[in-house]
């Protein structure tokens, strides 16, 4: 993808953030950040990735921290390195590209399911007391315009209007946000997802929300 790639779901996350004066935080694109399908920790870098940080280097998006993807100590290749270090799933195979900050709640590319023109989709990592993995988007871009969406109903959230703390959990409690990007619900249908995912009750039944919800 070339320099100009449109990036409509960044642009609009952007503009919630201002709009509901959510935290919105960015630093200039870092020289050294990967492109378009390099190799990088072993794997192609996603395109949508490689040109959203064309755009910018790290950033805070609401509730959601990109990693800075220069040579730091709290960059792009050094979180992913320490994450894997274990060797264990989801990290080995998937590229984490940023966080809820200062709470184990990950997100990540997956390089194995790259499309045709090497666009990855993206999961939903929870890395707390027990390892749950829930495929959120079709696209880097679609998780901007996803979580754009999900941060437009916090901000008319009661709670969050009167405490500053939604009752609104991302994923959980937005399928029928997740549901709209039909190149994902297609993936989730094919089982593409399922070498990733844990058979357990949680996410069975969040799965089969989101395909209720895409047939609606």
């Amino acid at each position: 993808m070339k320099a100009d790639t449109p990036l409509p779901g960044l642009e609009r996350l952007m503009d919630v953030c201002r709009k509901h004066g959510l935290p919105l935080e960015t630093s200039t694109p870092e020289p050294t950040a990967p492109g378009s399908g390099q190799l990088f920790l072993g794997s192609p870098f996603d395109p949508m990735l490689a040109a959203s940080y064309r755009r910018l280097g790290s950033a805070v998006l609401g509730d959601f921290l990109l990693y800075t993807p220069g040579p730091h100590e709290d960059g792009l290749a050094r979180i992913n390195e320490g994450l894997r270090r274990n060797d264990a799933e989801p990290f080995r195979s998937s590229l984490v590209f940023g966080q809820e900050p200062s709470l184990a709640y990950y997100y990540g590319t997956v390089p194995l399911l790259a499309d045709p023109r090497g666009v990855q989709p993206v999961i939903y990592i929870d890395a707390h007391d027990q390892m749950f993995v829930l495929p959120v988007a079709s696209s880097v871009d679609r998780f901007f315009d996803l979580f754009s969406r999900y941060l437009e109903a916090v901000a008319v959230d009661p709670q969050y209007v009167e405490e500053h703390h939604s009752s609104i959990a991302f994923p959980w409690d937005v399928p029928e946000l997740v549901a709209q990007d039909e190149p994902l619900v297609r993936m989730v249908e094919a089982l593409r997802f399922d070498f990733l995912l844990k058979g357990d009750e949680h996410t069975r039944n969040w799965l089969a929300r989101v395909r209720q919800c895409s047939r609606s």
